[in-house]
């Protein structure tokens, strides 16, 4: 039970991390319709009820949880090549089913999410496959992506909640599998499904139902290797937000990497940092791709969103359950030794070795980079710059250290 809980916990805190990648406009314009809004919690939420309905395992409820909560991983992780492309419905659905599979139970999520815009009527299916290979959860997983998405972001009373019964009546057997449109039925007579939609603790109601009146501990230690494919995952969507920043996560991961090893680090510790570098930026998929990709300076207002990215990195982490090291590590690269960095403005010694390992990696590399108002710098000149805020930005012992392991 404990270990269900807490990779809902953390896949929870990951589907809000896509929630803002997915209140982009531009993402918006593409697909034709608006998605972020809490849409994969409240996804998840939907689907856990109708599965519960529907008498599945607790291992399944699980399952069906996770898949509700990353079904749209794949509309951010196409969204470069397919952006305007109407043919982005389908990809998503693939380019998703693929992400998933080096989750745990990922042969389960894979064919979940994959088939999740199928429908019993072919004309209506983004892949056009016969029900007889729609799995149940991606049954469910249809059904609860299309009432969330008619739900509007306030609490709904009783006229709205009628006429989405009537149209989810009257369109079993054709956008929906008559026994889960049955399933539904059932639960929507229930006024707290309804009022849970609006909660914001929407994590700790789901959790109630699944496994009793529990309560999350406020840390645990991650478990190394489901967090390096979540993280991994992760750093490529990151990434892929900005045409400018493709490979930047994984480049600070392998910095700081080796700076963290020439300081003779603990194995443990060593890996621990690479996957907060791959999660540094995590935030930044809360940043609009018009300011990422913005070829010249930013204006003060598009410098105070972009600021914001860290703050988000710290929330969506602590949220996510990792060891609060590693989250300070991620989320403190922006912080400063003379106290004028952000979000937290932290004073010198409170930085720790982890905090001011990624600073230098994250400046390093982003200075080796290709950006859309410079070319990469070589990797001396991007030293001798970073050099300039020995003390002040960085720790200079750092400068020196980065000098002799990364030229």
């Amino acid at each position: 039970m404990t270990e269900d809980a807490f990779y809902i916990r953390r896949m929870w805190s990951f589907s809000r991390a896509l929630d803002l990648g997915l209140v982009d406009e531009e993402i918006e314009n593409s697909l034709q319709f608006a998605l972020g809004q809490r849409h994969g919690e409240r996804v998840a939420y939907i689907a856990m009820r109708l599965g519960r309905s529907l008498k599945l395992s607790k291992k399944s409820l699980v399952q069906v949880t996770v898949a509700g909560l990353v079904h749209d991983i794949g509309a951010l992780g196409c969204f470069q090549a397919y952006n305007g492309d109407p043919r982005i419905l389908q990809e998503h659905c693939l380019v998703g089913a693929e992400m998933v599979e080096r989750f745990p139970s990922g042969e389960i999520l894979a064919p979940a999410i994959k088939y999740h815009h199928e429908t019993p009527n072919p004309e209506f299916s983004a892949l056009g496959i016969s029900s007889e290979e729609v799995p149940l959860m991606a049954r469910i997983l249809s059904l609860a992506d299309q009432i969330d998405l008619r739900l509007k972001r306030r609490l709904s009373n009783r006229r709205e909640r009628d006429e989405i019964l009537t149209w989810v009546s009257l369109e079993s057997g054709s956008l929906f599998y008559p026994e889960v449109a049955a399933a539904f039925k059932e639960v929507a007579q229930k006024e707290a499904f309804w009022l849970d939609l609006e909660q914001t603790d929407l994590l700790q109601i789901s959790l109630g139902l699944l496994f009793g009146q529990w309560q999350l501990s406020a840390s645990r230690e991650t478990e190394i290797s489901f967090a390096e494919d979540i993280a991994d995952t992760f750093a490529d969507l990151i990434d892929q937000k900005s045409k400018f920043t493709a490979n930047h996560s994984r480049s600070v991961a392998k910095t700081v990497r080796q700076l963290a090893g020439a300081l003779d680090w603990e194995k443990d510790r060593v890996h621990e940092i690479y996957i907060a570098g791959l999660l540094h930026d995590l935030g930044k998929l809360a940043i609009p791709k018009k300011i990422l990709d913005k070829p010249g300076a930013l204006d003060p207002f598009e410098i105070e969103v972009i600021r914001t990215h860290t703050y988000y990195t710290h929330r969506l982490l602590t949220e996510a359950g990792f060891p609060t090291r590693m989250v300070e590590w991620a989320s403190h690269h922006h912080e400063r030794l003379d106290g004028k960095g952000y979000p937290f403005a932290l004073a010198e010694k409170d930085i720790d070795m982890g905090a001011r390992l990624m600073t230098v990696s994250d400046i390093y590399a982003a200075l080796t980079e290709n950006r859309p108002y410079r070319l990469a710098m070589s990797s001396g000149e991007a030293l001798n710059l970073i050099q300039r805020g020995a003390g002040t930005i960085v720790d200079a012992s750092l400068v020196d250290l980065a000098r002799r392991v990364l030229v």
